[in-house]
């Protein structure tokens, strides 16, 4: 899979988890989590790309996976936060299970197609 698909991958699965997530805290809340969910994708999704593989030769490929996925959850958060809002506690919910869904696909798809 090529980055272009990746990212509209990751922006599809992202936003379909935070839409899941945030289904009952009233419409402007799921609104604004789903256009966070599909922005900072698009924003961090690049880094993630080439962070892993900037990463990988020093820390390994699961440890690079780690460190990176771990600043685009923090990143992301701080968008949940300033923007959906929500809290702390449920910005970093979010924005793991976000990204954790994410990720797991995108392995899914390399263990299925390689």
């Amino acid at each position: 899979m090529d980055q272009l698909a990746a990212l509209l991958a990751s922006m599809v699965v992202e936003s379909i988890t935070v839409a899941l997530l945030l289904a009952r805290s009233g419409r402007g809340r799921l609104v604004r989590g789903v256009a966070v969910a599909a922005l900072s994708t698009l924003v961090t999704h690049p880094f993630a790309w080439w962070g892993i593989g900037a990463a990988e030769p020093a820390l390994g490929y699961w440890a690079a996976v780690l460190v990176v996925e771990a600043l685009v959850c923090l990143a992301e958060a701080i968008a949940y936060r300033m923007v959906v809002p929500l809290g702390w506690p449920a910005s970093l919910s979010v924005s793991v299970a976000a990204n954790g869904t994410s990720t797991l696909a995108g392995l899914l798809y390399y263990a299925v197609t390689s």
